[in-house]
């Protein structure tokens, strides 16, 4: 265990000797609750795979955890090492040594936790630069689970409350719960231009009393305002089982449990008009007929499932097409096949 300042370095196995390797690029959205899902062995496979027996860091904010431990255990014969890097402030994101860390991987792993810290600590800094180095240029498989999956987009949602809920946006689009939509060169992650994610959509509980479905929708047609009512925007959801395995061509394929609950992925896009009623203080309607948005859904499987091309965002099979819709607010969301 490495401590200086306030980052955190840890190497659970092998060591930081240089490996000549070539990784290959790849994309892995994770929806949140990983940990013994099944589809979960074959999408880490899929994603390791790809490291090339390289470097396989952890990046997170707070205190070191299991990950890297987890991946040391299961899949060591895979990489060349486990390490986890927790960086905790701006200033710890600018220091050289957890740069040379960043730079040093050939697998990158951003885990969950709160993507508003990730926004504060890391956007802007030195860590932002290496990481895009690692994605855009030294071109390795990066995955995000959870918060990690949040910020991979073009533009990401990082609350500084509690998360919005689905009947705060859909009956009130400029909820205050919704300031902190942001687009920027946070990350620039290969075909998730132009795209929102969310995560966790099926997740149930006492600190989740609704499904983020309608969320998604109700952000969708908050970031086609913030961007002057231009309709080529996309998102992206995940239900918690869902893994979606994207490769260098842009070709989206989905692990999940093979059931019929909690491993669906969600791609979302606008279908021509724009809401019908998007003011302050006022129910969304995005209604066109019962046709604003069009979604496509992928069942996961353990072996992997469907295809969704993300560079024309209609070139599909494995799923079904849907639309989804609001005739007013929360209670006026419908969602119906095509």
């Amino acid at each position: 265990m490495g401590s200086h300042s306030d980052f955190d370095y840890y190497l659970a196995y092998g060591n930081r000797d240089s490996v000549t390797i070539q990784p290959q690029p790849g994309i892995l959205l994770i929806g949140g609750a990983e940990g013994d899902k099944s589809g979960e062995h074959e999408a880490t496979q899929w994603f390791l795979e790809r490291a090339k027996g390289g470097k396989y860091l952890v990046l997170r904010v707070g205190r070191i955890k299991k990950q890297a431990d987890w991946i040391a255990q299961h899949y060591r014969d895979w990489i060349h090492s486990a390490a986890e890097l927790s960086i905790n402030s701006r200033e710890a994101a600018n220091n050289r040594k957890v740069v040379d860390y960043i730079r040093e991987a050939d697998a990158l792993f951003i885990a969950g936790g709160d993507q508003t810290a990730y926004q504060e600590y890391w956007e802007g800094t030195a860590t932002e630069d290496a990481l895009n180095y690692l994605i855009n240029e030294k071109k390795i498989p990066i995955a995000g689970t959870s918060a990690g999956m949040a910020i991979m987009g073009d533009y990401y949602y990082a609350p500084h409350h509690q998360g919005v809920l689905s009947s705060e946006i859909l009956d009130d689009p400029f909820h205050y719960n919704t300031e902190h939509i942001h687009r920027s060169k946070f990350l620039e992650v290969p075909y998730l231009g132009r795209v929102i994610t969310d995560t966790h959509l099926d997740r149930l509980n006492q600190k989740n009393p609704e499904t983020r479905y309608g969320r998604l929708l109700g952000l969708l047609a908050r970031l086609i305002y913030e961007d002057n009512n231009q309709l080529d925007h996309y998102a992206i959801g995940l239900e918690e089982g869902a893994f979606v395995a994207i490769d260098e061509k842009g070709i989206a394929t989905v692990f999940g449990n093979g059931t019929n609950i909690g491993q669906d992925a969600y791609f979302l896009q606008t279908n021509g008009a724009l809401p019908e009623q998007m003011e302050p203080g006022w129910p969304l309607i995005w209604d066109h007929n019962g046709q604003a948005v069009k979604v496509y859904r992928i069942p996961g499987t353990p072996e992997g499932s469907g295809y969704f091309d993300l560079n024309d965002w209609s070139t599909a099979k494995g799923g079904q097409w849907k639309y989804w819709y609001t005739v007013g607010g929360k209670s006026g969301l419908r969602k119906t096949s095509l």
